[in-house]
């Protein structure tokens, strides 16, 4: 028999070493484990890219790259987004058969111990020291950007961007709750004994807080009767 030729493609991606991280037919305790072990996997794939470009974009604020930092945050903001909709396709697993994996093959294992999300929980926040500087090099302030956004025009956009990466990440966790409310109730305890409830208030959590502060700040300042 002649030997398979492995494509340029196949090297580079290492499709074979990728392709045998999930349990064959004969393996699986459910067919849909399939699905639930490809979505996860993926969602660690996209995490580290994310945790990687986080870092890219610390050094470029660090270097007064706006542009190139608030490309580079939309890129981030995508990823978010893209993570939130693939929810949808786990949310076509039926509760009965999701049960069948998690008493049986999933052991103690939970998405509270995603070694990539616990990273970009941790590692999000870190980049508002960054960001601190550059407002402090620049002599401007959040709530001047926001009561004149084109008289800082680069520092506005740099800070949308921001936010966008805080609202998608706010949207992903927001709709990771419901996913794990629809699939197991938000009363049954996890197998780490939370039940899905107490996900329901880090849904609305905000990664960089002073942004959503100076909304409120404009809005007061502007029409007083608001507060």
């Amino acid at each position: 028999m002649a030997e398979k030729k492995i494509s340029d493609y196949e090297k580079y991606i290492r499709t074979d070493e990728l392709l045998a991280l999930q349990k064959t037919p004969d393996q699986m305790v459910h067919p849909d484990e399939l699905l639930f072990q490809t979505l996860h996997q993926s969602m660690e794939i996209w995490l580290k890219e994310t945790c990687f470009e986080i870092e890219r974009v610390s050094g470029m604020v660090d270097r007064d790259e706006l542009e190139s930092a608030d490309h580079y945050l939309r890129r981030i903001a995508h990823i978010l987004e893209h993570l939130t909709g693939s929810l949808k396709i786990l949310e076509s697993m039926p509760p009965a058969d999701y049960h069948v994996i998690r008493l049986n093959a999933l052991g103690k294992g939970s998405g509270q111990e995603s070694p990539g999300f616990q990273a970009l929980l941790e590692r999000l926040p870190q980049i508002w020291p960054n960001v601190a500087a550059l407002l402090e090099r620049r002599k401007a302030t959040i709530d001047a950007i926001y009561k004149e956004p084109r008289k800082h025009w680069d520092l506005w956009m740099f800070l949308q961007a921001l936010m966008q990466v805080d609202e998608n990440f706010q949207s992903w966790r927001y709709h990771h709750f419901h996913l794990v409310r629809r699939i197991i109730g938000d009363e049954v305890k996890s197998l780490k004994g939370v039940p899905a409830a107490a996900l329901a208030p880090t849904a609305v959590e905000k990664v960089f807080p002073p942004l959503w502060k100076a909304v409120n700040d404009l809005t007061r300042a502007v029409s007083p009767q608001y507060g």
